[in-house]
């Protein structure tokens, strides 16, 4: 995927989360099930994993690095980074919303296997 496809697809993945997270706590459907299970983590993971994806493939497009590990490292970090501002916001704005350590590190996590899975697929192709 070159930048012209991934840039897009990571700015608009990222709005995305921003729009989910940050949404007032009534607006959000809660299943008990759900809640037992603690869906909201693989949810969290899942987002944040494919955005650390899409900036990582988006980066890489920029042609500007020493290695090819590079781009996936800041976007590893950007999307970790764009995890804790959210728990920041969701502590600061109300709305039934509050910043929560377990989703950072679902954030996190998700990131992490997203970059992994860039690490992978750069190492087959080799």
């Amino acid at each position: 995927m070159n930048m012209r496809r991934a840039a897009p697809w990571a700015v608009l993945w990222t709005l995305g989360i921003l729009v989910l997270t940050l949404m007032p706590a009534s607006e959000v459907p809660s299943w008990p099930l759900a809640d037992l299970l603690h869906v909201d983590k693989f949810v969290h993971a899942f987002l944040f994993g494919v955005q650390s994806v899409l900036l990582g493939l988006a980066l890489a497009d920029m042609r500007m690095w020493r290695s090819s590990a590079q781009p996936l490292v800041i976007g590893l970090l950007l999307a970790i980074l764009y995890g804790a501002v959210i728990e920041l916001l969701q502590e600061c704005m109300g709305e039934g919303r509050h910043g929560d350590a377990w989703d950072l590190l679902a954030d996190s996590m998700g990131a992490l296997i997203g970059y992994a899975f860039l690490r992978w697929r750069q190492r087959v192709k080799a």
